[in-house]
């Protein structure tokens, strides 16, 4: 905070300035081609994605999410085993996995542990559940060594947890800029089923005391944080919650009528107003996680609506999200005032967004049923 408070006239009179002369800063990126090309274009050929067209960092969530959409359309499992091999490769001595791998031009790409000196809490998490996938369709590509890189990373995951919680320290997770009480209800989500995977692991090693050790586990967990679910006014553990069969399925549809917007908000309308961080006052980002639309959300909510069979629901939310349908590019994130790529001093958007990619081609594959998608080059 007190680096804050040393730059805050610099901070304000910078946004000032993008604020004042918005044309110096226009975006230039325009691209036409297909998204399935442009999805290639991030793609590392060591294994994972870049999270955007700048090709800056390849982040170990953004290419979970960037998995997860094309697990919905029966692809993932052609891509995840060399990410999950370079993770384990880079996994520390604390059994810590990297959150993300910096490109340099003198030691090729370099594992990161923590943002802003903070330990990121939920990449061991991600780890595990892409084993998993990895193991689903051939449990011969489990191995002794990675069986043991999986039990490092869930001890190291253990030592942030406390009576069924994980617990974590601000900005150690994607919610950067909440303040908390030690926990999030996401990353416990995440925790859950990275418990529940890891179950499964054990089981086809035939290894029944850690099996038993996570069942019990995983049933304690979601005793706790299931109750939250439905009093919850944030969208996107109850969106992988419904994906991971941990809520039951009368849930889909009183969740669904709660989504009273035009595009898929990250918390609903409540009594309930987050508290933000300091430094995310001051630079303006405030509300990253609260006023502006995140539209991956809704493409993963469409694909799950329509794996549930939920066929007219999931044409219905298309339907809103028909402005994103075919532009030259697909950003991270957008105003809901203008609906265009937020672009101000400390929140810009990205263009060419894997993730936001990703889950559109698998929302528009589940809506078509088509094994491939196409779209117009030209809004």
């Amino acid at each position: 905070m007190s680096c804050e408070c040393l730059l805050f006239l610099p901070i304000l009179f910078y946004r000032f300035i993008v604020w004042m002369i918005p044309c110096c800063f226009k975006y230039t990126h325009r691209h036409r081609e297909a998204f399935d090309i442009q999805l290639q274009w991030t793609h590392s050929n060591d294994g994972g994605w870049y999270s955007d067209f700048y090709r800056k960092s390849i982040s170990t969530r953004d290419t979970f999410y960037v998995l997860f959409g094309l697990r919905l359309r029966k692809l993932g499992e052609v891509n995840v085993e060399k990410f999950v091999q370079r993770l384990s490769e880079n996994m520390n001595t604390k059994g810590q996995v990297p959150s993300m791998f910096i490109p340099s031009w003198y030691s090729g790409f370099s594992p990161v542990y923590k943002l802003d000196d903070i330990d990121t809490v939920d990449s061991n998490a991600f780890f595990l559940i892409m084993v998993w996938w990895m193991c689903e369709k051939d449990y011969t590509k489990m191995n002794k060594g990675l069986y043991l890189y999986c039990q490092r990373a869930f001890r190291w995951l253990e030592n942030n947890q406390c009576t069924n919680t994980m617990y974590e320290p601000i900005g150690a997770s994607w919610e950067t800029t909440r303040q908390h009480d030690g926990y999030l209800l996401l990353t416990n989500v995440i925790t859950i089923q990275a418990i529940r995977s890891l179950e499964l692991i054990a089981m086809i090693q035939k290894d029944t005391i850690l099996q038993e050790a996570c069942i019990e586990k995983h049933g304690k967990f979601l005793q706790k944080w299931q109750p939250e679910l439905y009093r919850t006014q944030e969208v996107l553990p109850r969106v992988l919650a419904v994906h991971w069969g941990m809520v039951p399925s009368n849930f889909l549809l009183s969740f669904n009528q709660e989504l009273q917007a035009t595009w898929i908000p990250l918390r609903t309308a409540g009594p309930v107003i987050d508290k933000t961080t300091f430094s995310s006052w001051v630079r303006g980002r405030s509300d990253m996680h609260t006023t502006v639309v995140w539209p991956f959300v809704g493409f993963l909510w469409i694909s799950i609506l329509a794996k549930r069979m939920k066929m007219d629901l999931a044409r219905t939310w298309w339907a809103s999200y028909i402005e994103f349908h075919y532009p030259q590019t697909l950003y991270d994130m957008y105003s809901k005032e203008t609906g265009n790529p937020i672009h101000r001093a400390f929140l810009k958007a990205s263009p060419v967004h894997s993730v936001t990619i990703s889950m559109y081609i698998a929302a528009n594959h589940s809506i078509s049923g088509l094994a491939g998608c196409k779209q117009s080059q030209s809004v």
